[in-house]
């Protein structure tokens, strides 16, 4: 089984490759310290059978990097591990494709048992972590579906747009011509259906991942 652990913190991306290249699950992992490395990964080897996802990775905007692997990869598995705990995290990280929820503070039994289950085929999983009873809306779930149809090159120019790159530097930062970085800007207003930057990044901002104080402290 591949697994590729998506997190922007090197001691604890150490720990969780050891966790799940070890013992009874023994996954061949590979590490991403941010969205655009978690695109190439995907691009040059193909999908994990399993994605470990922090959501306040560098690249992702919200439950964006969520959204977007779940929607081109409806076979595989997410399961977030995140220091965000809040009910409402947890439930809109289930409502938009994770098979699971982990607190990184969680011991490692209850991870690797979550783990193993999850490969068993059970969803919806959050040992020891509440849920909130309101979940994404509707709008959250369109532009989720919105985000997850476009290419790894368009995602990267749309969470660029997020930061408030300008054309200019977003051609620089991934070298490639401004011609290239409109004719993707075009397509991502398309498939958002709006028509200007602002409305892009209003439209991404559907889905905000809540920050409550643990996970302020630790991301």
């Amino acid at each position: 089984m591949k697994c590729v652990i998506a997190d922007d913190h090197p001691l604890f991306r150490e720990a969780l490759s050891m966790l799940v290249a070890g013992g009874d699950i023994a996954a061949e992992v590979a590490n991403a310290e941010n969205v655009a490395e978690l695109h190439e990964l995907v691009e040059k080897n193909g999908a994990p059978d399993l994605l470990l996802l922090d959501l306040h990775m560098p690249g992702a905007s919200g439950f964006s990097a969520l959204s977007w692997f779940v929607g081109n990869f409806p076979d595989k598995l997410v399961i977030v591990v995140s220091a965000n705990t809040q009910p409402d995290t947890v439930r809109r990280a289930i409502d938009h494709g994770a098979a699971a929820f982990l607190s990184k503070s969680s011991d490692t039994g209850v991870m690797t048992q979550c783990i193993q289950q999850v490969l068993s085929g059970s969803r919806g999983m959050h040992p020891g972590l509440d849920i909130s009873n309101t979940g994404a809306s509707l709008k959250a779930l369109d532009v989720a579906e919105a985000l997850a149809s476009l290419t790894p090159q368009q995602f990267r120019v749309a969470s660029m747009l997020v930061e408030g790159l300008l054309n200019k530097k977003i051609a620089y930062e991934l070298g490639v011509k401004e011609a290239t970085i409109k004719a993707h800007m075009t397509e991502v207003f398309r498939k958002l259906g709006v028509q200007s930057r602002t409305q892009a990044v209003l439209a991404i901002g559907n889905l905000p991942v809540t920050q409550g104080a643990e996970a302020e402290a630790t991301s």
